[in-house]
């Protein structure tokens, strides 16, 4: 299935919009990233045991945008967006990642309608 942030797909015809759909996905940090996280900041350099949360968020919020996207058999997912956010308080700290897109039906190219049969005159 195709997912861009764009609002059209290149060689594609939209033929039908569907409701936009959003997920939501939230991650606890635990003690250990927390304590990396915090040597980094120090230092300097690359948290990696955020950015594998991160990775993991963005990559089970556009799984679940699929699925429902599937559920009523649409064939894509435009004007992908984004966004996350910290939720932090009463000593305890999470991540969360909301993706928003359009479903969309397509009308696929016949394959005569795009062959050049010039060749054959």
């Amino acid at each position: 299935m195709i997912v861009t942030t764009t609002n059209s797909i290149e060689g594609r015809e939209i033929s039908r919009y569907n409701d936009p759909i959003a997920a939501n996905v939230v991650i606890g940090t635990n003690i250990f990233s927390d304590i990396g996280a915090s040597c980094v900041d120090f230092f300097g350099g690359r948290s990696t045991s955020y950015k594998k949360k991160m990775q993991e968020m963005y990559t089970r919020v556009t799984e679940t945008l699929k699925q429902r996207a599937q559920a009523i058999r649409a064939d894509a997912i435009i004007g992908l967006s984004v966004d996350i956010d910290e939720i932090s308080g009463k000593g305890s700290q999470m991540f969360m990642i909301t993706a928003v897109g359009t479903q969309v039906h397509c009308k696929y190219p016949h394959f005569s309608d795009s062959w050049d049969w010039s060749f054959l005159i």
